[in-house]
């Protein structure tokens, strides 16, 4: 059951949830531009348990490099965290199978001790719009599912990329 969901696969399917985020909040973001003039309604707004992705998408904290100012608004870094998703989810998954290399620029570039750097970021990341999410009383079933990923993957990381007693850092 454990290599059920290895990273390989988590990383997948963070892959997916995050480009299905992105398309969503495209779609919710040029809702005016429908040529029929129906209003999207994305699959992850769920009525019955009070679940709104679009909307969520839509808020100032959905680009995060604009909204902690790291990148000025409207700047062509200024992503939705969808992609930022993507970015890591790729790494990951990369990652994954490029096996434990030797030597070269692959080693270095997924090293444990970057891998738990790089998931340290995911986590925090998400931690901080989870608990945004709780500040609004929102349930987003896409959020919530990504939190789960990175929260294992950083588990995992950490497990992976601290050095074990009597270790050094790597």
């Amino acid at each position: 059951m454990a290599n059920l969901l290895n990273n390989g696969v988590l990383a997948l399917v963070g892959l997916v949830l995050s480009a299905y985020s992105v398309y969503v909040e495209h779609r919710v973001e040029h809702k005016d531009d429908e040529p029929d003039g129906e209003e999207y309604s994305a699959m992850c707004d769920i009525e019955a348990i009070g679940a709104s992705c679009s909307a969520v998408f839509s808020l100032p904290e959905g680009k995060m490099l604009s909204f902690f100012g790291i990148v000025p608004e409207g700047h062509a870094l200024d992503i939705p965290n969808g992609v930022l998703g993507m970015i890591f989810y790729s790494y990951v998954f990369l990652r994954y199978f490029s096996g434990k290399q030797k030597g070269g620029m692959l080693a270095v570039l997924f090293a444990p001790t970057l891998n738990l750097v790089i998931s340290t970021l995911a986590i925090a990341s998400s931690a901080f719009l989870a608990r945004k999410l709780y500040m609004i009383r929102e349930l987003c079933v896409v959020c919530l599912s990504t939190h789960v990923i990175n929260t294992t993957l950083w588990v995992r990381a950490l497990k992976e990329g601290l050095p074990k007693k009597g270790e050094k850092l790597q």
